[in-house]
């Protein structure tokens, strides 16, 4: 054991987290145990390799639903003792296994009764440590209670400022139409699961059957990371694919994103046996700004960041870093032949801002410092630059949802008239209602102009699969012959 090994064990044994018992079961494993939680800390050696730790923690009553998962190489006690430290804060965290309480509410209780036994049994089957009640609306609003999630019937849909102020401490959403209507338990519980940041089950990038339906040349070994933030944690994907086939998949879930998880991540891949160096490229889709390989994320208070080359000088080998809804765009562009030009609009509940990627002709655009598919400035033009852009109540509800993207949907129209327009937002799933809402900024007749609107429920896997195209458009074509 060296002084490194040595300084962080040592670490690990003088925290303290209340209610936290912390064990030395052998010089390679430490467990943590709290009444809600278990976090283990292992240490793996590989010959002569520097070590690899992994840190990991699960619920107590739901082993299969991590909630924070970690490898990195332990070359540095301040970067050890950091991601130990969030760890410690993860388990000091009781509302993270606390049973996720949903509320759902209409006029009389009795629709919700129904649809609330539906999802106690989709959740159970998935292993999810979920409950669900139903009560009427007038009663919930008099009750209160303490729930991570209520859920309006599309009927009392205009109660739900009301609500929102009987349940505080709660996310407060409208189950869709159609959701409702056909008692879709799996797309209700999907949107729960997004709506409270959980991304362990819906959906999986290694679940998708995306595949490439463009013909690209693939004669490379590539790894591709995938980094979704969401806004209490963050997942970050990777695959290694080799001449079209993938070898190897995995995934890291952490409550923060630190653009250092990627270095990490790739660290302990290549000390694990997965050479790096040996690569052909290395794709990385992260959310922000990225101007060749440099990385500004206002949300996370992260500029200049120069990810690309830090990476590229580390295993010289070719590294491509890209936005991820880009990616996601081209994605979707390359999964399909039907259609030349897309639009690809993501938006999180709760959010007034959403973002886009945008390929046109096949060529994915970017613009200037890579600044194209930023958002805020459009939406405060339409909105109203004197409007608080994170506070409108209309955020959290289908027909809040619609009354947003659909002027930006329609300007998109206008600039580029796409052929198709993919959608990746929970609360919106009706296209034909978006239609409709779109209607409204076209002349008589000119509604024939609005592109084909496209539901998507795997945006991950169109990130990973956008960025892997990346990655071969630019090992074939080093010096493009056109400028976006």
């Amino acid at each position: 054991m060296n002084e490194l090994g040595r300084a962080f064990r040592e670490h690990i044994l003088q925290q303290s987290v209340a209610g936290c018992e912390i064990q030395q079961i052998d010089d390679e494993h430490f467990e943590l145990t709290t009444p809600a939680a278990v976090g283990r800390v292992n240490f793996y050696a590989f010959d002569d390799q520097p070590v690899i730790v992994e840190l990991s923690i699960v619920d107590a009553e739901c082993p299969g639903d991590p909630k924070f998962f970690l490898h990195f190489e332990l070359d540095d006690l301040q970067r050890a003792q950091e991601l130990f430290g969030e760890m410690l804060s993860e388990l000091a965290d009781q509302d993270l296994f606390d049973t996720t309480r949903v509320l759902l509410c209409c006029t009389a209780g009795f629709t919700t009764t129904m649809f609330a036994n539906k999802l106690s049994e989709a959740a159970q089957t998935l292993s999810l440590d979920y409950s669900f009640d139903a009560l009427p609306l007038a009663q919930a609003k008099e009750q209160g209670g303490a729930y991570d999630a209520v859920l309006l019937a599309p009927q009392v849909a205009y109660q739900r400022k009301d609500v929102a102020a009987a349940f505080p401490d709660a996310a407060v959403v409208v189950i869709p139409t159609k959701v409702f209507a056909s008692y879709d338990a799996g797309g209700a519980l999907r949107m729960v699961m997004h709506l409270l940041s959980d991304n362990t089950v819906f959906p999986s990038e290694d679940s998708s059957d995306l595949r490439l339906a463009r013909d690209m040349k693939n004669d490379y070994r590539i790894m591709v990371v995938t980094v979704v933030n969401r806004p209490r944690n963050v997942w970050m994907g990777w695959r290694v694919v080799d001449h079209g086939e993938t070898v190897a998949h995995g995934h890291v879930t952490k409550c923060k994103h630190d653009l250092r998880d990627v270095e990490d991540l790739l660290a302990s891949l290549h000390v694990q046996g997965i050479n790096v160096c040996g690569l052909d490229a290395v794709g990385i889709a992260v959310p922000g700004v990225v101007n060749r390989g440099t990385v500004a994320f206002a949300a996370r208070d992260v500029t200049d960041y120069e990810l690309g080359r830090r990476l590229s000088e580390r295993y010289d080998t070719k590294v491509f870093v890209d936005n991820n809804a880009n990616a996601a765009a081209v994605g979707c562009y390359v999964s399909q032949d039907q259609y030349d030009s897309v639009v690809l609009h993501t938006q999180q509940t709760g959010y007034v801002v959403g973002g886009e990627g945008i390929v046109v002709d096949g060529h994915l655009v970017k613009g200037r410092m890579n600044y194209a598919g930023e958002l805020s400035p459009l939406n405060r033009a339409i909105r109203g630059v004197d409007r608080d852009e994170w506070g409108w109540d209309g955020a959290w509800t289908p027909e809040g949802m619609l009354e947003l993207v659909a002027p930006v949907l329609a300007a998109n129209t206008s600039l580029i008239a796409p052929d198709a327009i993919y959608v990746a937002i929970d609360l919106l799933d009706d296209m034909d209602a978006l239609r409709e809402e779109m209607k409204r900024y076209f002349g008589p007749g000119q509604d024939i102009f609005i592109p084909d609107l496209i539901h998507v429920t795997d945006y991950r896997a169109r990130v990973g699969l956008g960025e892997y195209a990346l990655c071969l458009q630019k090992l074939n074509n080093p010096r493009p012959h056109r400028k976006h």
